[in-house]
């Protein structure tokens, strides 16, 4: 192993353990109570370094929404998966994203804030439910080609329904915790939109 290649796979340990350091606290503290200093002693490191490596606040949290779809796979699900494969990878999702609330309330925010034009976290989102919209809307034409399932909606339409009810289920559940179950909830409309029920 060249010297070089040595100090790639440093950069690459400091940056995760400094993504993952970002995660926890944004979860406990939020975006704006978390402090970068805090976040790069937490992670082992000193402030300039975080900063080499991130820039600013804003990137860094774009990297741990990357983390947070690495953790839950969402990033990686495969397209050929079964229908009720992506069902229960959904759930599983939403299951584990219980157990970090924080975190999902930061998505959350993060996700509304996007809204605005020019917001530094909107085209990284905007991507990321494409992405997740492209792959129910393909399971939704292979199921309704298979099934003869009826629906007013396109299947673009019918995923992005699906995408947009789990971030507004995961919004209310910020607001009024325990209320709905989440993870059941998402299973439902997913089952709903391949034809499963």
């Amino acid at each position: 192993m060249s010297p070089r290649s040595g100090g790639y796979a440093t950069g690459r340990a400091t940056k995760k353990a400094i993504v993952a350091s970002a995660a926890h606290a944004f979860a406990q503290k939020g975006f704006y109570g978390a402090s970068l200093r805090s976040i790069a002693r937490e992670a082992g490191v000193d402030h300039s370094t975080l900063l080499h490596h991130f820039g600013n606040k804003t990137n860094l949290m774009l990297a741990v929404v990357g983390w947070h779809d690495q953790q839950q796979f969402l990033s990686e699900l495969p397209v050929r998966m079964s229908a009720q494969g992506l069902v229960d990878a959904f759930v599983s999702t939403a299951e584990s994203n219980v157990s970090a609330p924080g975190l999902v309330q930061l998505l959350s925010m993060l996700t509304a804030e996007a809204g605005a034009e020019g917001h530094p976290a909107r085209a990284v989102l905007q991507r990321r439910h494409d992405r997740l919209i492209s792959l129910l809307a393909w399971t939704i034409k292979r199921q309704r080609n298979r099934l003869s399932i009826e629906d007013e909606l396109s299947p673009e339409q019918r995923a992005a329904l699906v995408i947009a009810t789990w971030d507004g289920l995961q919004l209310f559940d910020a607001l009024h915790p325990g209320v709905l179950d989440v993870p059941a909830l998402v299973g439902r409309e997913l089952r709903l939109a391949f034809g499963l029920q």
